[in-house]
């Protein structure tokens, strides 16, 4: 069995199945054998012996006994086979999910040239990104691997908190038009090398590099690669070294948020762009940027969703197969014309080519929420924490579906063990702060109010959601000054027209909410997507501007 478990990809329960069958045999070999006997007229009782016959007439009891003890010992030996298949059967299944489970760690960046600074973390990137090619590898996402850059912690410990069998680490280094990449691969719970290499080359060869690298790692862990798997691994994105250059910078500066590094991260899509025409990877990195931009708040989805969506159709145009892709145009799709049904096809698609790809569970799981799919939600926001499990944006989000299932018992919960992670997030307290609110609980949402400052220009969401928890405590005129600040800054920024829905609202000020909200229509502001389910919306739900708006939002039943 062992020799055979290996290629033929038997769960780890096999052998412990075999031992138990062959011990539950030999046991009732022995009881057969101790009946029976072989003798030249065939099988036959061992009591047609004459002497034994006239013992078992004169001891009936003990024919009895046998009998019992026979079926005795066959009850208790399937009881222990069933109880050995099943109390296996999790175990055989959580190592077979781990079996293939794999972290990339932040690549250190060996170049003395600041011009590379950003190398190390491009290369993480890639080499995630051809890892996510592999289906039979669950791969963890960058946001939960970035974590631990410059860490002290040991692979055993890594492993654990990021639930991988295998860690995958190594330096990038680069000089002129030359480039070093080391790669080691470990077995994180023992903490043993598997299989290391240096590669040494040009910087034209980068795309040689990755797809070995890939294939050595599939081939260090006994995985056969499909014909289409090989495919896509060997693709090169371009063809243009200088355009990937600045894809990487497009893609790094993505990466560092902020209003001014995504303006950067767009020159730089553009810039490659004008190099190759036809840079699928560019063009995706590009939607990707523009949605960006909407969902921080940093500028009105009606001036860069159009934007993404036309981004992400060109990508597809050149290459059908990119997953990420497929997500940008779903969620632009979803935001710019409230197209569910589009939407939900867009992250099937984008998922059923890249089933690795954590934001795409993570935007799916706000789609179903918003249609009112709650348990669905639920299990999709799961499958992407198990994808990375470190991820702020995806524990939060995780949290606030309790939110809309109004389960505010269970979003109490959640938000604490999250808080307790990241205990310096005001973004979390103001959740937690609005729960209790929800929930009746005034006194504790102002004393969650208490431990933020504000208001605050960083974290745009805050304030509206503090004033909304000052307003349903009866606190209108703190209600009213945060109402006041976002109308003062608006003036240099931009801020959701449903900020302003929020305030009035817990102002008790209907009609000025409902004529925000209408603006939000026509802007398609982002978070009208949740006018179905959110709860600070339930006192506006039977006003007939309200349902007006609602019918046009295109919900599907």
């Amino acid at each position: 069995v062992s020799i055979i478990a290996e290629p033929l990809k038997l769960p780890e329960w096999t052998l412990i199945f075999m031992i138990v069958f062959l011990v539950a045999g030999f046991i009732i070999a022995v009881i057969l054998s101790w009946i029976y006997d072989v003798g030249p007229g065939g099988i036959e009782k061992t009591t047609s012996v004459k002497e034994a016959r006239d013992e078992i007439r004169e001891s009936p009891s003990r024919l009895k006994a046998w009998k019992i003890a026979t079926y005795t010992s066959g009850i208790i030996i399937m009881v222990l086979v069933l109880m050995q298949i099943f109390s296996h059967s999790d175990r055989g299944k959580k190592f077979l999910d781990q079996e293939k489970t794999i972290a990339v760690l932040p690549f250190e960046n060996m170049s003395d040239d600041s011009e590379f600074d950003h190398l190390g973390d491009a290369m993480t990137d890639e080499i995630i990104m051809q890892l996510y090619k592999i289906h039979e590898f669950e791969v963890r996402s960058r946001t939960s691997c970035m974590q631990f850059k410059d860490t002290e912690k040991g692979s055993p410990q890594i492993g654990e908190e990021l639930n991988v069998n295998y860690l995958l680490e190594g330096s990038a280094q680069r000089y002129e038009d030359k480039v070093r990449i080391r790669i080691q691969l470990i077995h994180a719970p023992s903490d043993n090398h598997i299989w290391g290499e240096v590669y040494d080359g040009k910087w034209e060869d980068i795309f040689d590099i990755q797809i070995n690298v890939a294939k050595q790692v599939a081939g260090e862990l006994h995985t056969v690669l499909s014909s289409e798997e090989v495919e896509r691994i060997e693709v090169k994105p371009t063809e243009n070294i200088e355009a990937y250059n600045l894809y990487l910078l497009g893609r790094f500066f993505w990466t560092q948020r902020g209003k001014e590094n995504l303006d950067q991260s767009i020159e730089f899509f553009q810039t490659a762009l004008e190099i190759d025409p036809d840079y699928a990877l560019a063009y995706s990195g590009m939607a990707a940027t523009y949605t960006r931009f909407a969902t921080s708040g940093l500028l009105p989805r009606s001036e860069v969703m159009d934007k993404a969506k036309a981004a992400a159709k060109k990508a597809l145009e050149i290459d059908n197969t990119l997953g990420e892709a497929h997500a940008e145009l779903a969620w632009a799709i979803v935001y710019q014309d409230f197209d569910w049904i589009g939407g939900e096809k867009g992250f099937q698609r984008s998922l059923e080519l890249n089933p690795n790809y954590a934001d795409a569970h993570h935007n799916y799981a706000w789609l179903l929420t918003m249609m009112g799919r709650f348990e669905e939600a639920i299990e999709e926001n799961k499958r992407a924490l198990e994808l990375d499990p470190l991820s702020y944006g995806i524990r939060s989000s995780y949290a606030r579906k309790f939110i809309y299932t109004r389960d505010y018992d269970r979003a109490i919960e959640e938000l604490l063990s999250v808080i307790d992670i990241y205990r310096d997030s005001k973004f979390m307290r103001s959740e937690l702060a609005l729960v209790y609110s929800l929930n009746g609980m005034h006194e504790k949402a102002l004393e969650e109010c208490v431990k933020i400052d504000y208001p605050d220009r960083d974290v745009p969401i805050l304030n509206w959601t503090i004033g909304y928890i000052m307003g349903a405590a009866g606190e209108k005129e703190q209600a009213r000054e945060i109402l006041n600040y976002l109308f003062e800054i608006s003036d240099k920024e931009y801020v959701r027209p449903t900020s302003y829905t929020i305030l009035y609202m817990a102002l008790g000020e209907t009609d000025k909410a409902l004529d925000w909200l209408e603006k939000a229509y026509e802007q398609r502001e982002g978070w009208l997507v949740t006018l179905k389910v959110e709860p600070m919306y339930d006192p506006l739900r039977s006003n007939p501007r309200f349902q007006a708006i609602l019918e046009k939002m295109n919900f599907p039943e």
